[in-house]
This record gives structure tokens, C-alpha cells and sequence, in this order.
């Protein structure tokens, strides 16, 4: 009887061993997934239309200084958190390209050096990243049109699946000569799609449908 002892024995300790290692890779993965780690989900409750789809990069072509009535409604709700309402069209002098040129860009005014504010910042980021009810993933994001959001040398691109990437901008060198508002550590700069700008996707819609 001791033969089939030390078999069941063994393997049960082999099943413990393998979903412990399971379970610690399961965890590894929760830990470099912030909306999976603390459970961040949006409701799709109030939106109508489907889910809209990644957005490609939709560079700046002309030039427009009256700000779009997405860009507004946008601005209005992030500063309603906090922060201070920065720029959103910009002087169309010189070669260089930028949503703000076409007004469907704002600046969120936050310091990365205050506590309070820094977790400000990251708690929208991680809001707008986060999956809804339904399992859709950035639902917020999509929803939006937000094309690309850079805070704190961090850059979050539609068209890159909204993986965090370092971010320096072409005008430094290195970060550590590079100053603030060039490393987006003094504001959240968020750049919309033009759908997103002219307030035609489906947050902006629930939005609207919400005011009495």
C-alpha cells in the first residue's frame, strides 16, 4: 500500500507546484496591467453606438483657431476633476506640425511633482484605459477619439494599442536637460482625432444625450 501512497503523494504535489507557478505568473501578468490590478471598469450602459475602433495617427493639415465642440466638452469634463484649463488651439506660424494648430488638442494643467496632482493625471489615464463591463479594452479612449495622450515621459497612442511608451520630445537632448512642459511634467496633452474634436463619437453623443 505504501507504493501507491507516495504516488498519489507525488503527484498532488506536482499539481501544487504547477498551479503555484500558474498563479504567480497569472499574478506577474496582473502586475504590468494597471486597470487589471486594480480592477478599474467602465460601465457601457449609457452608449448607444458600438464601440469605435483604434484610431490611426491623424496628422495636423490645416490650420483652424476656433476650438471644436469635442475638444470643449472634453476640456470641461477633465478640468471638472481638477487641474487647470491650458491650451488648446495654437498660433499656426512656423513648419512644425500639431493638433493644436487644428484645435483638437488640450493641455490639462497638472504638476507631476505634486502628489495630489500626479495621481490625478494617472488615475484619468488609468480610467480611460480601462475595459468596460462588456470586456472591450481603452474603452473610454476609443469612445472619445483620443488619438494619443503624453504625460510624465509617457506616451499612450491609439495606433499603438495604447501601450505606454517613453516618450522625449524632438526639441531635447536628454531628459535630464529637457524642461518641464517638454516632457509633459507641468500638463497632460491629449490629442483627439477629428471625429473625436467635432464631438462625433459616441461618448460625446452620451454626453449630450445626459444634459437636460
Amino acid at each position: 500500500m505504501r507504493a501507491p501512497l507516495r504516488a498519489v503523494t507525488r503527484v498532488a504535489g506536482t499539481c501544487a507546484l504547477v498551479l503555484g507557478l500558474l498563479s504567480g505568473t497569472l499574478g506577474a501578468a496582473a502586475a504590468d496591467e494597471p486597470s487589471s490590478r486594480r480592477g478599474t471598469v467602465t460601465s457601457s450602459a449609457p452608449y448607444l453606438m458600438p464601440m469605435e475602433p483604434y484610431a490611426g495617427y491623424q496628422p495636423q493639415t490645416t490650420c483652424r483657431r476656433t476650438p471644436r465642440a469635442g475638444v470643449l466638452m472634453l476640456a470641461d469634463w477633465l478640468v471638472a476633476r481638477g487641474g487647470g484649463y491650458g491650451t488648446i488651439a495654437r498660433d499656426c506660424a512656423g513648419s512644425s506640425r500639431s493638433e493644436h494648430k487644428e484645435a483638437r488638442a488640450f493641455d490639462w494643467i497638472l504638476d507631476a511633482t505634486d502628489p495630489v496632482e500626479k495621481a490625478l493625471a494617472d488615475a484619468m489615464i488609468e480610467e480611460i484605459l480601462a475595459p468596460d463591463d462588456t470586456g472591450q479594452p481603452h474603452a473610454l479612449a476609443r469612445r472619445m477619439g483620443i488619438m494619443y495622450v503624453i504625460w510624465d515621459d509617457r506616451m499612450y497612442a491609439s495606433y499603438d494599442g495604447f501601450v505606454a511608451k517613453r516618450y522625449l520630445s524632438s526639441g531635447c537632448r536628454n531628459r535630464r536637460t529637457c524642461s518641464p512642459t517638454l516632457r509633459h511634467r507641468d500638463h497632460v496633452h491629449i490629442s483627439l482625432t477629428r471625429r473625436g474634436a467635432n464631438g462625433k463619437t459616441s461618448w460625446y453623443y452620451a454626453q449630450a444625450s445626459s444634459q437636460p
